[in-house]
């Protein structure tokens, strides 16, 4: 849940396995360890700029799509007619990989605009790994969201979250997709659309395995956030006491966040 205020505490738990910090939107973020424990931290993704549309390039696009000088994000946008798609990676996309996408509704009464995640180009117009469609019966018209669509490929499962700038981000979908055989390394996304949406900009948070750092008991650090808390995971690295073998045990962390 996003806290709408500019600063907030809140508490993150953690085990054996890597947990994601609670998402507030923040600029920073600081943890403090009284748990007796060790708690690893570590940044849970490399972000991609998969399209900025800063200019009138659209080389990398197949479809009904075209530049626009009206920003969502920067200095301009563009706007899908129709059905766009283009490559979003060429790499295995690991569990918990998350798309990101500013759009801005239709300024229509009724209108569908699909999102999607695909395999390979062949499966366009059928599920995909992970979709949403906004309509005129879940979203507002001439409105900004930011979509995320999240992967969880070894499970071939999908989330959705909805944040509207300023409201509460709200889980708005999840199910199983079809990811195909290749772990969606020759993936694309696509906008199939049947009135004109904005689009600015589309970003691709890899999940990758960083480099953990060590959080001692008694310790406490800030760090830096592009967007919001979610971009960090912790785990329970055990405690020197017990030889690193209570790290089983369930634990929890305070937090201060900064907008």
């Amino acid at each position: 849940m996003t806290d709408l205020n500019k600063t907030g505490t809140f508490a993150a738990t953690t085990d054996e396995n890597y947990n994601t910090i609670p998402y507030y939107r923040a600029k920073s973020f600081r943890v403090t360890n009284f748990s007796g424990k060790v708690v690893g931290i570590r940044q849970r993704h490399k972000s991609v700029l998969i399209d900025g549309f800063n200019d009138r390039d659209f080389s990398e696009w197949t479809g009904d799509i075209e530049y626009l000088e009206e920003e969502l994000e920067g200095t301009s946008s563009a706007v899908v007619d129709g059905t766009a798609y283009r490559t979003l990676t060429t790499q295995v996309v690991l569990d918990g990989s998350e798309v990101v996408l500013r759009v801005r509704t239709p300024s229509a009464i009724e209108y569908s605009c699909k999102i999607s995640i695909y395999d390979e180009v062949a499966r366009i117009g059928m599920d995909g790994a992970g979709q949403f469609t906004l309509t005129h019966l879940n979203t507002k018209s001439n409105t900004i969201y930011d979509v995320t669509i999240g992967l969880n490929t070894s499970l071939s499962e999908y989330y959705v979250y909805l944040e509207e700038p300023g409201k509460e981000r709200v889980e708005v979908s999840d199910g199983v997709g079809n990811f195909g055989a290749s772990q969606l390394s020759h993936s694309i996304i696509a906008i199939e659309t049947d009135q004109r949406l904005m689009i600015d900009p589309i970003i691709y948070n890899q999940k990758v395995n960083h480099s953990v750092e060590h959080i001692g008991h008694g310790g406490s650090y800030t760090y830096p956030c592009e967007n919001n808390t979610s971009e960090y995971e912790i785990i329970n690295l055990g405690s020197d006491a017990m030889n690193y073998s209570d790290n089983t045990q369930t634990i929890s962390i305070s937090g201060f966040y900064a907008r």
